[in-house]
């Protein structure tokens, strides 16, 4: 018999309370009701008191309820909190799931869907840790400002590495400017913010649910959708997500940039090869030499470090070779500047290598998969 899942209901109305009950019955060898109450104070005392793994929480109002999800997640890591509200409003729904709700349950609550809900949650607790994990490599993809083409080598090496044998994720680590969900034409009901709101129950099924798989294969973990969130984002959360990701996939691919410090410098130590990428104009290669040179200074070794130039142009000024004159680096691979195609891909939500194979830059996108995996020993 499993263990036992023990919840408490709080919810100013006794008729709800007692159908949430009468739906629950039926599991009484699964799910324990601790008790049910119609305040909150009550039922935070419950909780403590029975060290309970999920509470039904009615929500009436917006600013109370995230008010109340904070707390109770605060000093009870260990929840799961399923919100009931008459409310249908996306806002109210998306800024409580942000908070730290694992589901919203629209009143009257229908018996399936709290079931359903239920379900979801019961996975969390019973799910048996895998028995072996994998040696997943994390490759991130970086520069430290926008205008080098960082995501749009990041989608494309991501979706290149999928294959029917290959699991790969794509996480947008950038924090306050992230695109990939435009690049890729998605609008996940959660995002990285999800993950680090929840990471005292971070397991490989909490992330597989919260991930959205592209058409183009990869698994996909977005940028936060509101700047607050993002500078919440610790180094902390950002290392023990990526840890627990190589654990589950055998490609982890970054988008990231930003300062040397905080979250950057987690992907930074975590990473096990780091594109930095960049194009050859001067304030480009400017930027390059002075960051390329901070990393060495912070111990990040040269074979860690592979440069990447994007949108290369044969005849520019400024070619290769005087690039990794300047530079002190060998360029790992070129790929060519193929504008109308790129944006075309993007406008459509399709990775290149994917819509368009036999483009100039699909083909570039080619070679370097099967060097980077070559050089990831795959």
């Amino acid at each position: 018999m499993p263990p036992h899942i023990s919840m408490v209901i709080i919810d100013s109305d006794q008729p709800s309370r007692d159908v949430i009950a009468s739906i629950v019955r039926p599991f009484a060898d699964t799910i324990r009701i601790e008790g049910s109450v119609d305040d909150f104070g009550e039922g935070l005392k419950l909780i403590q008191k029975t060290s309970a793994n999920i509470v039904i929480l009615e929500v009436s109002d917006l600013n109370r309820g995230v008010e109340e999800i904070q707390y109770l997640l605060a000093n009870h890591p260990q929840l799961s909190v399923i919100v009931s509200s008459f409310e249908k409003n996306p806002e109210w729904i998306l800024k409580l799931m942000r908070t730290g709700a694992v589901e919203y349950l629209l009143r009257p609550i229908a018996q399936d869907e709290l079931i359903q809900a239920l379900t979801k949650v019961g996975r969390f607790w019973f799910a048996k840790p895998p028995t072996e994990t994998k040696a997943g490599k994390i490759i991130a993809v970086y520069y430290p400002t926008g205008g080098v083409g960082v995501t749009t080598v990041a989608v494309n090496l991501a979706a290149g590495l999928s294959s029917d044998s290959e699991k790969v994720a794509l996480v947008d680590l950038n924090l306050l400017t992230g695109d990939i969900s435009t690049f890729l034409d998605v609008n996940p009901s959660y995002t990285l913010s999800s993950v680090t709101n929840n990471i005292a129950r971070l397991d490989a099924n909490f992330l597989m649910g919260v991930m959205t798989r592209h058409s183009s294969g990869p698994y996909v973990l977005t940028e936060p959708t509101e700047v607050d969130e993002a500078i919440n984002i610790t180094p902390e959360q950002v290392t023990r997500l990526l840890q627990f990701l190589k654990g589950i996939f055998d490609y982890v691919v970054v988008d990231w940039g930003g300062q040397l410090a905080g979250c950057t410098m987690a992907i930074l130590e975590n990473a096990n090869l780091i594109f930095f990428t960049t194009v050859l104009s001067l304030p480009a290669i400017k930027t390059s030499k002075r960051y390329l040179t901070a990393m060495e200074r912070k111990g990040i070794r040269k074979n860690r470090l592979k440069l990447l130039v994007n949108r290369y142009l044969p005849k520019a000024d400024i070619q290769i070779k005087d690039a990794e004159r300047v530079l002190g680096y060998p360029v790992f691979t070129a790929l060519p500047n193929d504008y109308e195609n790129v944006i075309s891909s993007v406008n459509k939500g399709i990775p290149l290598i994917k819509l368009l194979p036999r483009s100039p830059a699909s083909k570039a996108f080619g070679t370097m998969v099967e060097l980077t995996k070559k050089e990831m020993g795959g």
